[in-house]
């Protein structure tokens, strides 16, 4: 179901986006920006944070309006696209059946077999299709104010693309390694390029939590993964927090949102743990942003924007992180410029982002320069190639 939604239109005064007017961005075409590329990135550049809310906004209208199904519900689960025997995936608009012991299992538990789920993963040792591990190679916990069975549990995560992400993908057969190791040049995804990455607090199905979650704003839908035993585990689960990055300019764009209240259930790796907080954001030219959108929106209203990048070029932010993805490691995360990194050798295979510093390991937070990759070819920041398998 598309709509035009009405926006506060934001300008930038004394370095602050100041709310001026009200007008209208219509979400009927965004994903290809209506049409007009070159319009769409004159207005972002006016506001970034102003169009990362729109967006964020019409990736949340549904799909149709007999549905409870969410735009971005509808991009491709990455794991559908790079199976785990390096086969091609089904057409965009096809879906791997959820697995009928989740459906039955779903039934017996009081969800509905018939909605939507969630696949938040496969935890079993070897699995290419890992749902708690972070850039980092940890996972993160949940903790503080969640009930007992929760605590320890950790925050789970997805990727998915749009539709033209994944017609280039499937085009030069990247879904494989072996596409990947024939390259012979840089790759250049379209202008029109999506990916979004999810983190979410696991519910199961605990209706006290599940209705403390939704009081405090989070979107809850039905999910299930595989455990470290090999059994699926079903319920709900809570959107904790959503990257959102497009092709708009060259170098991408990078927003990334979550919930305020993440602090309440999510912990750091500390002794004792301490709640967990973003150190990066909401940037200064974030907040009143959120103050508007938060205000016209309130079943988004617990969500903020944490900032953009876009522009190595650009002095700030410097730092950009999502809390519930990068988070031990927000003092050295840069969005843009850790995939930047995005490149694959035939004889060295994918590049180490993990800089040696200090006696240990550091991540860029400045572009590196071209002389680091010679030999490789680069993947035009799309990190998520790297979870291509070889054909078997």
């Amino acid at each position: 179901m598309w709509r035009t939604i009405p926006i506060a239109v934001l300008s930038v005064v004394s370095g602050l986006a100041q709310a001026q007017t009200t007008s209208t961005f219509d979400c009927s075409n965004f994903q290809r920006f209506d049409g007009n590329t070159a319009g769409t990135l004159a207005t972002f550049k006016q506001s970034p944070e102003t169009m990362a809310w729109n967006w964020f906004v019409c990736l949340n209208q549904p799909v149709s309006a007999s549905g409870t199904q969410r735009e971005w519900e509808a991009f491709k689960p990455s794991e559908q696209v790079y199976q785990s025997q390096g086969q091609a995936p089904l057409p965009y608009a096809q879906r791997e059946p959820v697995p009928e012991a989740v459906l039955k299992q779903a039934a017996s538990l009081g969800l509905n077999p018939k909605a939507p789920f969630q696949n938040l993963g496969n935890d079993t040792d070897g699995s290419t299709d890992n749902g708690t591990q972070q850039v980092d190679g940890l996972a993160f916990q949940m903790g503080n104010q969640v009930p007992e069975a929760q605590r320890g549990q950790s925050v789970r995560f997805h990727l998915m693309m749009g539709l033209d992400t994944f017609e280039y993908i499937f085009g030069k057969e990247l879904y494989n390694r072996n596409g990947i190791d024939a390259l012979t040049s840089n790759l250049n995804f379209p202008t029109t390029a999506w990916e979004l990455k999810t983190a979410w607090l696991w519910i199961g199905t605990d209706q006290t939590f599940k209705a403390t979650l939704g009081t405090d704003g989070y979107y809850i839908t039905q999910a299930y993964y595989v455990d470290k035993k090999g059994q699926y585990q079903v319920g709900y689960a809570a959107l904790s927090g959503m990257h959102v990055i497009n092709k708009l300019t060259p170098d991408w764009v990078w927003s990334t949102f979550e919930n305020l209240n993440n602090p309440k259930y999510t912990v750091t790796n500390d002794t004792p743990a301490k709640p967990m907080t973003n150190i990066t954001g909401p940037t200064a030219a974030a907040q009143p942003v959120n103050a508007s959108f938060q205000k016209q929106y309130p079943t988004l209203g617990q969500y903020e924007l944490i900032g953009v990048q876009f522009d190595r070029h650009e002095p700030q932010p410097k730092l950009l992180a999502n809390s519930q993805m990068e988070s031990a490691f927000q003092s050295d995360s840069s969005c843009l410029a850790c995939h930047n990194t995005a490149a694959y050798s035939k004889r060295k295979g994918f590049f180490n982002f993990a800089l040696p510093e200090n006696g240990g390991i550091a991540y860029p937070t400045s572009v590196l320069p071209d002389s680091d990759f010679v030999g490789y070819q680069k993947l035009d920041y799309v990190w998520s190639l790297k979870r291509a398998q070889w054909k078997r």
